[in-house]
């Protein structure tokens, strides 16, 4: 059989239209350039050459070398060194004196090979230093190049109260480099339009209007909210306008830290900083004078009586300038939501205000970075080993955010007392625009309302790695080296692309995709066709979107859309599709056979798959008009015979073995596949081991080399274990590499996985499902899955489902709602004994839970989601455990002989209720329901019975008196 995309009806095989390619030559050559245009590297790095003139003084040397040497004014650092006993602050001295040695040069420089460890002598005295960013040349191994100027360390900073004279200085200061005759462009299509770059002039100008309201209120009310100063670097003893003018800082009182703490990991205990909080609201410096963020902070702080600075970096809205947010501390979003986060319409914040009005930031909705200064000493976290990884995956972001915040704990110990900053030596390689596209905020889809609820922007995994790009820039840590991988020399260590080499002492392979279609015909570098699609990252959403466009406009009534995939995956894009112009009838779903068995997927719980709700919604498509063929698999793919085009693609169908034809204008695939062709190809002649298309690696991580680990569902462990590794958490995998590796140690580690993972889609008819399930952390004793118990509900278009295990832990959640919002929460309750949920299984047969999304946010649930519940556990099991086994194994008792079986029960349970109330005592303020504790009814009671005497007095008093 062969379904034609002209008629849209099944045609004979042996009918051919010659004509199918050139009625689509148009739509071909869109496609073609999409894909070449956002898959280019000249789109985001453009190669210029530029000639710069330097003027400098000739003297009396003839003009040449000679002459360039005679006028210049630097000189270079190359090694210093101290003892080991040397007290490494002191160094400060040790650059004053080198300055003193040349008298006649004003700065100076250091270099820092690539190939070779710095010093901690090295490290002390470089934060003196700004490192110079060098420009894209085509040599590798660049040194990196820091400078300092004689005015770092010899001058005075200090900063002064604005006045009228300083306001064309702060103009000056803000535009910066920028020039002031750049022209905004104008363009009707650039809303929604993907571009790389920022319009920094709109930017600019809105940020100008915003500082000359706020210097116009400042200057004009005395009681203004607001505070500015210009900081100037001099003699401090000298008047104002003797001292330069190296920059300003305007401040207010930062009213929002309740708000803040609620999705920010902050101490809640910092009653002594009540009104003496700061939002900075824009600061500009020199950049010479980054290293003297701590003298400008404890000026500011003599000045104003602030002692705890936060900075807003608004990811969506307009942005405002922070020179010295580089020297302050990152504050980490909490790892998992405690309350249902709702998406709403983003307004549209970026127009012209006649006024003074910052508005407010919502912490739950709005994507925000928060930056935050204490007067603390600075302290650095690095890594000693240079760290190379290929892939920008889901476990790649969540690496490099618990690399990053490797300072960050429970109990905040070091943020608390120093200023915690990170400089690491990791590289990460991967395809042009895939970082980009992550991190792009300035696409907006015309034809969806809410930005946040669209396919396009949507993120599919957990809030912990989700924040990776919306609350956290790791490409303020991370340097990302945009290109292909050719070869991997494992015996000089580095990493060979097409047009760099990149060393290593650990490479970490993170290049594992969802979905590759295996074409076994098709040669291994050959061209990708233009008109297949394999969404793996948020630029293949991009590319998805513009295909469709190009294909609308061009074939409206004559086009046929195919789909290949069996997972909630491919529903998504089906309803992406649905809700952007496509025609259900113009669209075939293809489903493959899904092999199944006791040892197979039955026992490993897979997130993206849900058997029953896909068989609802393929229900719900066939109604829709959508095309639906079950149990066909891929077989391969003809292209057109002079261009990359697919013309028609075969599949066969389980058990028959009978083929079935498409032709296709677009072929959309999500067949299951880790690990792409291209990267099993450099894989297997860099010598590294694989079993097919898996990668080996024993219990570390660790590939054949010890020097190369890999992670991620592309790996297969050596000696099969008893627990699931695939379809985990990327936070609790990312924290057991790096214990691996070395860098973050973890007390209580262990190779079993015990942390949920998350899943969210957007399906047909604008629902949402979450589906949250655990790995199985013993394969050979559990039973297949469809043996659970399932307990569900359905209220108000909100259906929800509990899997119980045979041991009654909650090993699975699903929602699916018509509510837009984020369930991380859900995630503290994976795992958990139904008894601790509050008898969730009794309550449930006695009809007293009518919809678990309701259930999982009562009151009772605070104290689970607390984050010293699980050390309550801990302490409790630790106590309990010894008492319970040696009341079990003791056959006549003991000393327990004249207790039963009752007592021992009930003495524990009033231990544990003892337990409970001190932890409810001690957290009582972290909840936002109020637990009621026996000492409230006492006061009750007491307050009462002080009513009731006062009243007895006043009634005898009263009889006396008419006696």
């Amino acid at each position: 059989m062969k379904v034609s995309s002209i008629g849209g009806t099944i045609v004979d095989t042996n009918v051919a239209n010659e004509n199918k390619f050139y009625m689509r030559e148009c739509l071909y050559s869109k496609f073609k350039y999409i894909l070449e245009k956002l898959h280019s590297t000249d789109y985001y790095l453009r190669h210029e050459q530029s000639v710069i003139n330097f003027i400098y003084p000739a003297g009396t040397e003839p003009a040449g070398p000679a002459a360039m040497a005679a006028a210049s004014n630097v000189f270079l650092l190359r090694c210093i060194v101290a003892r080991q006993d040397f007290p490494l602050p002191r160094l400060f001295n040790a650059m004053v004196a080198i300055f003193s040695a040349y008298p006649d040069r004003d700065y100076c420089m250091m270099l820092m090979s690539v190939k070779y460890r710095a010093s901690k002598s090295y490290l002390e005295v470089m934060q003196y230093f700004m490192p110079v960013a060098s420009r894209p040349s085509s040599l590798s191994s660049l040194d990196d190049v820091f400078i300092t100027h004689r005015s770092t360390i010899f001058g005075e900073i200090s900063l002064y109260k604005l006045e009228k004279e300083d306001v064309a200085h702060v103009h000056n200061l803000a535009l910066g480099n920028l020039p002031s005759n750049t022209q905004t462009p104008n363009s009707s299509s650039s809303s929604f339009s993907y571009c790389s770059k920022v319009n920094e002039r709109e930017e600019l100008e809105h940020e100008l209007h915003v500082l000359d309201a706020i210097m116009k209120d400042v200057l004009e009310n005395e009681f203004s909210e607001f505070a500015v100063f210009t900081i100037r670097c001099g003699i401090s003893t000298r008047s104002v306008r003797e001292n330069t003018a190296i920059g300003f800082v305007i401040v207010r009182e930062f009213h929002s830290h309740d708000k803040l703490f609620e999705h920010y990991h902050l101490p809640r205990q910092e009653y002594q900083l009540n009104r003496r909080r700061a939002e900075i609201i824009s600061l500009r410096l020199h950049p010479l004078f980054l290293v003297s963020a701590g003298l400008i902070f404890r000026d500011l702080a003599r000045k104003t009586s602030f002692y705890d600075y936060y900075f807003i970096h608004s990811v969506d809205g307009y942005k405002y300038s922070n020179d010295l947010k580089k020297m302050m501390m990152v504050v980490e979003p909490k790892p998992i939501k405690k309350v249902p986060v709702f998406t709403r319409v983003q307004a549209d914040h970026k127009k012209p205000r006649k006024k003074l009005n910052l508005p407010p930031p919502n912490f739950s909705r709005d994507n925000m970075i928060i930056y935050r200064h204490k007067l603390n000493p600075v302290k650095w976290f690095t890594n000693s080993q240079k760290l190379v990884i290929i892939g920008f995956s889901a476990v790649t972001k969540a690496f490099l955010r618990q690399l990053v915040f490797q300072w960050n704990s429970k109990d905040h110990k070091n943020s608390e007392n120093f200023t915690c900053l990170t400089r690491l030596q990791v590289t990460v390689i991967c395809r042009a625009g895939i970082v980009e596209a992550d991190y792009d905020s300035l696409f907006k889809c015309p034809y969806c309302t809410n930005s946040q609820g669209c396919y396009l922007s949507y993120r599919n995994e957990s809030c912990y790695v989700r924040d990776c790009c919306m609350r956290i820039d790791l490409r303020s840590w991370v340097h990302f080296v945009p290109g292909k991988v050719e070869k991997v020399d494992r015996d000089k260590k580095f990493v060979k692309l097409d047009s760099c080499e990149i060393y290593y002492d650990k490479l970490l392979l993170m290049c594992d995709r969802l979905f590759v279609l295996r074409c076994i015909d098709v040669p291994v570098y050959s061209r990708r066709p233009c008109n297949l699609v394999e969404i793996n990252f948020r630029l293949n959403k991009f590319l998805l979107f513009y295909k469709v466009r190009a294909l609308l406009e061009d074939m409206p009534r004559t086009y046929l859309v195919l789909v290949y995939g069996n997972n909630l995956h491919t529903y998504e894009c089906i309803a992406f599709l649905i809700g952007h112009g496509v025609d259900c009838s113009r669209m075939v779903f293809v489903q493959p056979h899904r092999i199944t068995g006791r040892d197979a997927d039955m026992k490993e719980k897979c997130p993206y798959w849900d058997k029953n709700l896909q068989m609802i919604m393929d229900d719900i498509l066939v109604e829709k008009g959508v095309n639906i063929f079950t149990d066909y698999d891929f077989h391969h793919y003809n292209l057109h015979k002079s261009t990359d085009f697919i013309m028609e693609v075969i599949f066969q169908h389980f058990p028959t073995q009978k083929q079935m034809t498409f032709e296709c204008d677009l072929f959309i695939s999500f067949q299951e596949g880790h690990l792409h062709q291209r990267h099993k190809q450099w894989l297997e002649n860099s010598g590294i081991e694989l079993d097919g298309n898996e990668i080996l690696v024993n219990e570390r991580y660790q590939t054949n080399d010890p020097d190369v680990y890999a992670a991620g569902s592309f790996i297969k462990m050596r000696i099969t274990p008893n627990y699931q590794y695939k379809f985990v958490s990327e936070r609790e995998l990312a924290r057991k590499i790096l214990h691996h590796l070395g860098i973050v140690t973890d007390k209580n580690f262990e190779d079993r996985f015990a942390e949920p993972v998350l899943f969210q889609a957007i399906l047909p008819l604008r629902y949402f499902i979450t589906k949250v399930t655990m790995p199985r952390r013993y394969l050979l004793s559990q039973l297949p899955v469809i043996v659970n118990c399932n307990l569900t509900t359905y209220k108000n278009k909100t259906f929800c489902r509990v899997g119980l295990s045979t041991r009654m832990m909650v090993d699975e959640i699903v929602v699916v709602t018509k509510k837009e919002c984020n369930l991380d929460f859900l995630l503290y309750f994976c795992g958990k004994h139904e008894l601790l949920l509050n008898k969730l299984k009794s309550r449930y047969r006695a009809n007293l839970i009518h919809c678990f999304l309701k259930f999982f946010q009562e009151p009772w649930t605070e104290l689970i989601m607390h984050d010293d519940f699980e050390e309550l556990q801990a302490e409790n099991k630790e106590l309990l455990s010894p008492m319970a086994i040696s009341a079990l194994s003791r056959p006549g008792r003991g000393a327990l002989g004249e207790l039963t079986d009752m007592d021992f029960f009930t003495l524990n349970k009033r231990y544990i209720e003892l337990k409970l109330l001190s932890f409810l005592r001690e957290h009582r303020r972290d909840f936002r329901h109020k637990f009621a504790l026996p000492e409230d009814f006492l006061k009750l009671d007491l307050a009462d019975y002080e009513r009731y005497m006062d009243t007895e007095e006043n009634d005898s008093s009263s009889d006396f008196s008419e006696t």
